[in-house]
């Protein structure tokens, strides 16, 4: 479907699915952007964090909205504080972790399509509930190369 050509307000794609200790939501697909790119907003507490895993396809951005995130990207290591983007390009194997409190982060995947990872692995959370119990590592690893995504293992923190 091609990206809309009117739309100046483009309403959430799906409600909060629990995902990684936390939740996501979907905030554009890219049925919306005719593929160009998919984004979702993720929030989490201390301590979650991604499998070490490779986009094939897209180039993944996270805008850090509130928090600090610690990311792997390739060899670099470094905290990612509120205000701050990190670019994670295909092919170059990432993780991360949240090491404030709380994070909330906008993930950006450009071209769009892996935002669909998150609808078909999370599990929905009712209208004011709590996360449950998001995916596993197993169910993940089984999922993403449908996403062109790879799950390498553990994240490699020092």
């Amino acid at each position: 479907m091609p990206a809309p050509q009117t739309s100046t307000i483009v309403p959430a794609e799906h409600g909060d699915l629990a995902w990684i200790d936390g939740r996501v939501r979907v905030v554009l697909s890219a049925e919306r952007t005719g593929g160009a790119a998919g984004a979702w907003v993720w929030s989490a507490g201390r301590g979650a964090e991604s499998p070490l895993h490779v986009h094939h396809r897209e180039e993944e951005r996270f805008i850090v909205l509130d928090g600090e995130l610690r990311v792997l990207v390739g060899e670099e290591d470094r905290v990612a504080k509120a205000g701050e983007t990190v670019v994670m390009p295909p092919e170059v194997p990432h993780a991360y972790r949240v090491v404030s409190e709380t994070v909330q982060v906008l993930g950006l995947a450009v071209p769009g399509g892996f935002e669909g990872f998150f609808t078909e692995l999370g599990t929905p959370i009712p209208a004011g509930g709590q996360p449950g119990v998001g995916p596993t590592v197993t169910a993940m690893a089984a999922t993403a190369p449908r996403y062109g995504v790879e799950v390498l293992g553990p994240p490699r923190f020092e």
